[in-house]
């Protein structure tokens, strides 16, 4: 190693622990200055107070001091319609007391619109939105989802009638995304064991109101439980008896099979593609092979071309379906018929 390279050395090495030694003394300082100020001028830091469940709270109780406790909110702005004191929550009679309206696990904050005013029952009629009406439907064990709809759920009502245009029965939408208010007599919208129930209470306008009182007259009602966060809108088309006989995959399993072709139609050209990369190889083989060949044996023969044809399956559509109307003794019926492939 020569003299030059050792003595750079040495200055780095020499350069980096002073630097190490500056910072180290200039982080001491900082920290003992801000300790400084801290115990001269004391912790300015505003802390607010809200007032959470101590305990889990349900629709309908009334909230005692036992129930509830503080806490500090470190954060400058506290949740909206949050408490900072617990006595104006219990009251001191029944005439100002509160009650629960959303159910509250241990440690959430008490909002005002979680509870009741200071004297108000927890009804239904509390925890309706404004403009909003509750309307209750019969169901049984089959039309109710087998007892997997719950307060807080938002469902699907279909209507189930007869006298379509065939004379048949159908089915239609009538409403999407209905909220659950309550099943039998329970509003808690914390329940989550199934149970078998008899009636179903929705929160609905008042139009909505109105063709579920029509509904529940001219046919059956059944409900169609939705996913938790879905918000989409669907444009159904009325099913009816005809419909019947078209035989349709499930959504979930069509996908799965639709994966599946792919995946079999990809495997059966890369079979085809390495067969045909054998057989260019081998070609190329047997030509290098004859022009070696021809210094010695004289020129070799041409070359011979052979064309291949390669088919790639193709899944064969799903077949095409016309409706034809056939008008007989004053009355329309239609009929589902497969098209014809030649037309």
């Amino acid at each position: 190693m020569r003299g030059t390279t050792v003595i750079s050395l040495i200055v780095a090495i020499v350069l980096g622990l002073i630097a190490v030694f500056a910072a180290r003394g200039w982080l001491t300082e900082q920290r003992e200055r801000i300790f400084a100020e801290a115990v001269q001028t004391g912790d300015e830091t505003p802390k607010d107070v809200i007032v959470v469940a101590a305990k889990p709270l349900r629709f309908g109780e009334r909230l005692t001091p036992d129930k509830l406790d503080t806490i500090v909110w470190p954060a400058d702005r506290k949740p909206p319609g949050a408490f900072t004191a617990i006595p104006p929550l219990v009251g001191t009679s029944d005439e100002n007391a509160r009650f629960v309206l959303e159910s509250m696990e241990e440690g959430e904050p008490v909002l005002t619109s979680k509870v009741t005013n200071p004297g108000q029952r927890a009804k239904l009629s509390t925890a309706l939105t404004p403009g909003m009406k509750a309307v209750s439907i019969r169901v049984n064990d089959v039309l109710g989802v087998a007892g997997f709809v719950l307060p807080g759920d938002r469902v699907d009502v279909l209507l189930t009638r007869s006298g379509g245009n065939d004379g048949g029965a159908f089915v239609d939408v009538l409403l999407q995304g209905v909220k659950v208010l309550a099943i039998d007599q329970i509003a808690d919208d914390r329940k989550d064991q199934p149970s078998v129930v008899r009636t179903v209470t929705f929160e609905v306008s008042t139009p909505e109101a109105q063709k579920l009182t029509l509904a529940a007259s001219v046919g059956t009602l059944s409900l169609a439980l939705r996913n938790a966060v879905s918000t989409e809108i669907e444009m159904p088309e009325r099913v009816t008896a005809i419909d019947l006989g078209e035989p349709e995959l499930a959504r979930s399993m069509a996908a799965q099979v639709e994966q599946s072709q792919l995946e079999a139609q990809i495997a059966t050209l890369q079979d085809m593609l390495r067969q045909v990369g054998t057989e260019v190889t081998d070609r190329l083989a047997t030509v290098e092979q004859n022009i070696q060949a021809r210094g010695e044996d004289g020129p070799a023969p041409d070359p011979v071309i052979v064309e291949r044809v390669v088919e790639v399956p193709v899944t064969p559509p799903p077949p095409a379906y016309s409706t034809i109307g056939v008008l007989h003794a004053g009355q329309r019926v239609e009929y589902k018929v497969k098209a014809n492939a030649g037309n």
